[in-house]
């Protein structure tokens, strides 16, 4: 009935309710386009429920826009290393990216992400790729091949648990979480608007990392996250 745009504090609403278009009733309320009759009180309450700030958990069950990042450590990687979020102190933004080696839509943004990691290491961004797969094509030596193959500039690393993938929330691939310097998601979602990089009209993630690495909050905090599911193994 009523949409939240994805910028923070900002609010789109539809014409499909309105006290100043609908027929003013004897109960003081008004009628709306199906001829119900809607109260103050339950247009109040309507508002109150449907206009909650898009901040946050819009997309995602499990984290909040704002919330202090799971932890992660030990994660091998496709160099042999383990891997922890301990080990980016340093780093003045960390993106955790959901990837896998059977997923079309994850190798149609291996360029751009490869792009995001040259034009900003220096300014203090660290990426890591993470693959939760449980399908042959995403065990450890295919990852190996993959990221030889596509000439990865990032940690690719392997967690069978699937438990990290759990503890984010993350969906599908590729997800993308965006850490500030407190370490607290600053945002999550898609990487762009479009799987075709001629026609992205919306960078999301790189404006999100360029406001954290200038120590500003985001203007878009969280999108629909689009791409190949996760398929999670029952517990």
């Amino acid at each position: 009935m009523y949409g939240a745009s994805e910028t923070m504090g900002a609010y789109t609403l539809d014409r499909r309710l309105r006290p100043s278009e609908g027929t003013r009733t004897t109960m003081g309320g008004f009628r709306d386009s199906r001829n119900r009759i809607v109260t103050p009180l339950v247009a109040a309450a309507l508002l109150g429920v449907l206009m909650t700030p898009a901040v946050a958990g819009k997309f995602n069950a499990v984290l909040k826009v704002g919330q202090k990042a799971p932890e992660w450590s030990g994660l091998l990687g496709v160099d042999g290393k383990r891997h922890s979020l301990a080990d980016l102190k340093a780093a003045r933004g960390v993106l955790l990216v959901f990837l896998s080696n059977r997923c079309p839509m994850t190798r149609s943004y291996e360029s751009r992400l490869k792009a995001l990691v040259s034009g900003y290491r220096k300014q203090g961004l660290a990426v890591v790729g993470v693959s939760i797969g449980q399908a042959p094509a995403d065990r450890l030596a295919k990852m190996i091949a993959r990221s030889a193959l596509s000439k990865f500039n990032f940690p690719y690393c392997i967690d069978l648990t699937q438990e990290l993938g759990r503890r984010y929330g993350a969906t599908c691939t590729p997800h993308a979480f965006l850490l500030d310097s407190r370490r607290r998601v600053a945002y999550m979602g898609a990487i762009d608007d479009n799987v075709d990089p001629a026609k992205v009209e919306h960078h999301y993630l790189r404006d999100a990392i360029r406001s954290v690495l200038a120590g500003k909050q985001p203007e878009v905090v969280e999108t629909l996250q689009k791409g190949c599911e996760i398929k999670y193994v029952a517990r």
